[in-house]
């Protein structure tokens, strides 16, 4: 009875509430000055409880720094210790989430609209679309902005995510096809939002197909709706995607380039994906066992090549450089000695893979240049030269690729 009562005590001190002595003491069956001391005194010392620190008290100040972030939630904010604290036994979401409110930490976003759910059954659709614009700031404090594909199956809510750092139709097409590959199948039908790179709005805001986008989905073999203006219920369960995706700028400050931003992602992706369904109680990752037999086959990149774009394959050498049309265009050091897969969109984009991993973009109509080396690459292929300091490195990369630019060039 009494370790009751200090709990409750212990509580509403935390809360900043002060109880009713008499209503206690009646609920207890005390006396009320005896209550009135407890409360007075710090009973809760009695059982070590008021004593006890929080397993979250030790990193305040960077729950501090999170909470101050834009449209980071609790959630993303508990998430980003377990990653960050892998080997810290923390306490659940639940325990932060009270230990917050409890010292009066806010990192609270408006409440999404109520819309009612729309299943599908198993196999028969997928649901995609943007969370646009997503600007993250690094340790260095370079910014780093780009948007994320969110891809979602209806039956168990199995989610993709790919970053993409534009919008277009060459992107929707590429993330298509490599969400197909990633889930071994392709779903009859998929649902989007009103996504620039499948229309385009006219005069009086008539809205026109992309046809490349339609034409590609059709050699897929899959239909493309769009969502209805103004009812984005109707894609409900990839908004619920986009909440995941929400998490991301929790792991702002952290990330020093891309590299670590796609770690990220990834890593939210494998959680939601192992995270229970509140209305199945299962993971989507268990529940996609069941579905992924019902998908129909992917179809091969010949099938798709003339609308997915010319694809090759190479094996990188230690210039770190690779060949496309006539031209060498430069990938991450870490590229080295792999394979690594060239897709030239009819856009005029070169993207380079390595695996599912989209490692380097480049303009192939905006540069002339026989060898296209991005800066950032140049750096790396220095990075190892014990004489060079990092501003040595910088201004000898800069330098060289001046020199670079220039060749084939009339004197």
């Amino acid at each position: 009875m009494e370790t009751n009562l200090i709990g409750e005590m212990d509580m509403l001190r935390e809360m900043g509430v002060r109880p009713s002595f008499s209503e206690m003491a009646r609920r207890y069956g005390m006396d009320r000055h005896t209550v009135a001391k407890y409360w007075k005194e710090g009973a809760g010392m009695e059982d070590g409880r008021s004593a006890r620190r929080s397993g979250f008290d030790r990193y305040r100040d960077e729950i501090e720094d999170r909470a101050q972030i834009p449209g980071v939630t609790m959630k993303a904010i508990h998430e980003w210790l377990l990653d960050r604290h892998p080997d810290v036994k923390l306490p659940k979401y639940g325990a932060s989430r009270h230990w917050m409110d409890a010292r009066g930490l806010k990192a609270g976003q408006p409440l999404p609209d109520a819309h009612p759910r729309y299943e599908t059954e198993p196999g028969r659709q997928l649901r995609s679309d943007w969370k646009e614009r997503l600007l993250l700031h690094g340790r260095d404090g370079a910014e780093f902005l780009s948007s994320v594909w969110s891809a979602t199956l209806g039956y168990p809510g199995r989610h993709i995510y790919i970053r993409s750092n534009t919008i277009t139709t060459d992107d929707f097409v590429g993330c298509a096809y490599q969400t197909a590959q990633r889930l071994g199948g392709v779903p009859p039908e998929r649902i989007a939002d009103n996504m620039s790179a499948l229309v385009t709005t006219g005069s009086g805001g008539k809205r026109h197909r992309v046809e490349r986008a339609f034409a590609f989905a059709g050699r897929m073999g899959f239909r493309t709706g769009l969502c209805a203006a103004r009812t984005p219920q109707t894609k409900g369960k990839d908004e619920s995607a986009n909440r995941f995706a929400s998490r991301l700028p929790a792991h702002g400050r952290d990330v020093g380039g891309w590299e670590d931003i796609d770690a990220a992602i990834a890593r939210i992706e494998a959680r939601s994906n192992e995270e229970p369904n509140e209305d199945t109680g299962m993971p989507p990752a268990a529940l996609f066992m069941k579905e992924k037999d019902l998908l129909k086959p992917v179809p091969s990149a010949s099938e798709a090549l003339p609308l997915l774009g010319e694809v090759s394959r190479q094996r990188v050498p230690s210039t770190m450089l690779v060949g496309y049309a006539g031209r060498e265009w430069s990938v991450p050091r870490r590229c080295i000695g792999r394979t690594v897969r060239l897709v030239g969109m009819p856009g005029g984009e070169l993207r380079t893979c390595l695996g599912n991993e989209l490692v380097a973009v480049h303009d192939t109509a905006a540069s002339q240049q026989s060898i296209d080396c991005q800066e950032r690459h140049y750096i790396e292929a220095l990075g190892d030269r014990r004489w060079a300091t990092d501003g040595d490195i910088e201004e000898a990369a800069r330098r060289n690729l001046e020199l670079l630019g220039n060749l084939g060039k009339e004197r």
